[in-house]
Order: C-alpha cells, then sequence, then structure tokens
C-alpha cells in the first residue's frame, strides 16, 4: 500500500473534532492560556496528557480507566495462560510439560506487573507501560511455543488473541499496539530462527496471514477507538468550560444586580435586603442598628458648573472615601443620584455620630479636578435603633429626618438625642 494511501486512511480514523481555545473570563490575562497550554486547541490527535491537563480532576479518571482495562487484561492473561495448557495436551500432548513450565515462569512477571498496576505508585504513573508488559510477556511465551510446534494453528489463535486485546480494550495510545506487534514480530523471529527444525513454508505463511491480520486490525481498530475516546473527552472538555463561563457570567449578573455601576457602592435592591436582614437580628436579639444617610451639598450646582462627568468624579471620590472609613461589616451604598448610606449593624449612636463627623470633615477636604478648595460639602443624618423598635421603615424614617435637618444649614450632622428603643440615662 502506497505511503500516502496509508497515511490518509489513518487520518480518516483518527480524524474528530478540535476543540477551540478556552474563552478567558472577563478581567482575565488573555496570554494566559498561552503560557500554560490550557487555552490550546485540542483535537483527536491530542494525547491524553493533553486532554487531561484541560479540565481539573480528568487525569485521576484517566489513569483509573487505563488501569481498570490493564487489569482486565492482565487478570484474563494471568488466569487464561495455564488454562491453555488442556490445548497443549491436545495438539502438543509430547511438550505439554515443557509448554506448562514455561506459562508459569510467564505467571511471575505478570503477576509482578499486576501487583504494580494494583497497589504501587507506578500503577498510577505508567498503567499503559504495566499493561504492556503483561501483554509482552504473553507474546514472548508463545512465539517461544510456536517456534517449536508444527500445524499450531491454536497457538496462532492464542497469539493473535493478545494483540486484539491491546487494540480493543487497552486505554492508552494506539502506539502501544504497535509496539506489542513489533514485539510479537520480533519474539517469534527470533525464536523460529533459534529453533533446532526450522518452520514449514505452510507455518510461515499461516503466522504471516494470522500476524498481519490481526495486527491491521488491531492497529485500525486502536486508532479509532483512541479517535472516538478523545472526541467523547474533548465533548466533555467543551461543556465543562461553558460551564464554567456560563458560571462566572452569572456570578458577574448576580455582582452587577446588586452594585451601583457607577461607584461600585452596593445599590438599593442591595442595601434593602441587607438593612431588612440586620433589622431582623437586631429584633430577635436585642442589638442596635446604626444608620448614615447622606446628600452632596448643591449636587446640581455642581453638574451645572462642572459637568456630568464632574459629578460623576465626586460620586466616586466620596465613596472611595466611605469605603475606606466604615468597618469591614458595614454596608455602603448608592440609593439613588447623589443620595449615600451606611449601614452599621451593631453601631451605637455615638458610634455612627463619630462616623458621620469623620465624613463631614474630610469630604471638606476632597478636591477633585477642575474643584475649588472646599467646593464640596457633605449633609449626613444619623439614626439608630435597638430591639423591638428595629424595623427597616423606622430607621430610615428617623434617619431622613436627620439628614432633612442638616440640610437647612448644609455642611452639618444631623442626630436624634439617643437610640430609639434604649432608655435615656
Amino acid at each position: 500500500m502506497p505511503t500516502t494511501v496509508l497515511e490518509r486512511l489513518v487520518a480518516v480514523l483518527r480524524r474528530g473534532d478540535v476543540l477551540p481555545p478556552a474563552v478567558p473570563p472577563v478581567g482575565a490575562d488573555p496570554s494566559a492560556g498561552r503560557r500554560t497550554g490550557e487555552g490550546g486547541a485540542l483535537s483527536t490527535r491530542s494525547s491524553l496528557s493533553d486532554l487531561a491537563a484541560a479540565v481539573p480532576g480528568l487525569r485521576d479518571e484517566l489513569v483509573d480507566r487505563a488501569r481498570t482495562a490493564g487489569l482486565l487484561v492482565g487478570w484474563v492473561a494471568v488466569l487464561c495462560m495455564p488454562a491453555w495448557t488442556v490445548v497443549d495436551r491436545l495438539t502438543v500432548p509430547e511438550q505439554a510439560t515443557a509448554f506448562l513450565v514455561v506459562r508459569l515462569l510467564g505467571e511471575i512477571p505478570m503477576l509482578l506487573a499486576m501487583f504494580a498496576l494494583w497497589r504501587l505508585p507506578l500503577g498510577r504513573r505508567r498503567p499503559e507501560l504495566l499493561t504492556f508488559a503483561v501483554l509482552a510477556t504473553v507474546q514472548v511465551e508463545i512465539a517461544w511455543m510456536i517456534a517449536r510446534t508444527t500445524g499450531a494453528s491454536f497457538h496462532l489463535l492464542g497469539f493473535t488473541l493478545a494483540i486484539y486485546g491491546s487494540g480493543c480494550i487497552l486505554v492508552a495510545r494506539p502506539r502501544w499496539t504497535v509496539a506489542l506487534v513489533a514485539v510479537s514480530g520480533v519474539a517469534l523471529a527470533v525464536f523460529g530462527l533459534t529453533a533446532r527444525a526450522p518452520m514449514t513454508t505452510a507455518d510461515l505463511v499461516a503466522v504471516v496471514v494470522f500476524m498481519g491480520t490481526a495486527s491491521i486490525v488491531a492497529t485500525l481498530a486502536h486508532l479509532r477507538r483512541y479517535a472516538l475516546n478523545n472526541r467523547e473527552l474533548i465533548t466533555r472538555i467543551r461543556l465543562e468550560r461553558e460551564q464554567q463561563r456560563t458560571g462566572v457570567l452569572l456570578a458577574q449578573l448576580e455582582r452587577l444586580s446588586h452594585e451601583d455601576p457607577l461607584t461600585g457602592l452596593a445599590n438599593r435592591r442591595r442595601w434593602d435586603a441587607e438593612l431588612t436582614s440586620v433589622c431582623t437580628a437586631a429584633r430577635h436579639d436585642g442589638g442596635v442598628v446604626g444608620v448614615v444617610l447622606l446628600d452632596i451639598d448643591h449636587f446640581k450646582t455642581v453638574n451645572d458648573r462642572h459637568g456630568h462627568a464632574g459629578g460623576d468624579e465626586v460620586l466616586r471620590q466620596v465613596a472611595t472615601l466611605l469605603r475606606a472609613r466604615v468597618r469591614c461589616e458595614d454596608l455602603v451604598a448608592r440609593l439613588g443620584g447623589d443620595e449615600l448610606a451606611v449601614l452599621m449593624p451593631g453601631a451605637d449612636l455615638d458610634r455612627a455620630v463619630e462616623l458621620a463627623e469623620w465624613l463631614r470633615v474630610e469630604a471638606g477636604e476632597l478636591q477633585p479636578p477642575g474643584f475649588a478648595p472646599g467646593e464640596l460639602s457633605l449633609s449626613l443624618g444619623v439614626a439608630a435603633v435597638a430591639g423591638e423598635h428595629a424595623y427597616p421603615m423606622e430607621v430610615m424614617s428617623r434617619a431622613d429626618e436627620q439628614l432633612y435637618r442638616a440640610k437647612i444649614t448644609r455642611n452639618a450632622v444631623g442626630a436624634p438625642q439617643q437610640v430609639l428603643g434604649v432608655p435615656a440615662g
């Protein structure tokens, strides 16, 4: 068969889908996949190690597949080789004893390989090599027997079974079947040339026909099965990558649904949910809930004078100031327009007022590009409720009332005399 025809045949047998490079998550380094090799294109011609590197945990699964197939093939070989003594006694009774001795001697390396495949770390690192060792031992034994018999059709049948088993069961690259065919041929040639009686022409033709047929069928079957197996893995990798990408997008959507896009603060939806949760907990355990509401003074004038870009920059700088001043358990939110808020679970009125004063003073020191010193100021309203009075509407209405008081003079903090729900003195 011409080389080009053979190459085309192999290409058809190995042809499969190509997995495109993984799409990195938003914000990820697009060159990361190229550096690690994980984002490269994979196809049915990719090795199992390349496919295993594409999905975490897949390598262990592929190793388990290879070990399971190896143990299956190995135990069949270990059990069947001595059992074939029955065939020896029927076909070559005069050599049955010698053949049994060879078969039993061959059990030693096969059992050692099986033990390593089953229990030793080597069995997880190189399962295909150990399986190949078992099958190669079988082929060497049978090649020795064929060279010492005449008309050994039964032994030739056994000689091809290991090759078929390798091509149809072994979970490894097709090169292992090719290697087994090569070992079988070399062993048969060596034992045939060193035998006391040369093989007859009929036996030689039978060997060539049996071996040639088994080698071609097993190799082509292994090539096709390997391509189909890789295609299955590629489909799985594609699905897992899509699931991962979908998960990232859903996480981003969830984050965006609770986040103000301009300032990065929590939005009104998250504020309402968190405030309800904190108030419920406070009513249950008698805790305190503090809230600070704030407006940027004369924000419409700021927009008129500096444009909406200037107003946006003011909101971003004030949001940064709030994030820097609050505790990790506090929540900072943009409720709408220039109205911002701080939720302070467990904070008493004094702590809330102290935070509001800090924010008022430090906001006066902000000077975005194009702004005059002291041009910015905040009006803040503070409220705190405790115990059975801890309801979202209650605390928000009281904070809004204090904010209204502060906006009468601007650049001020409005606060009640005491926490609602906690007796004075």
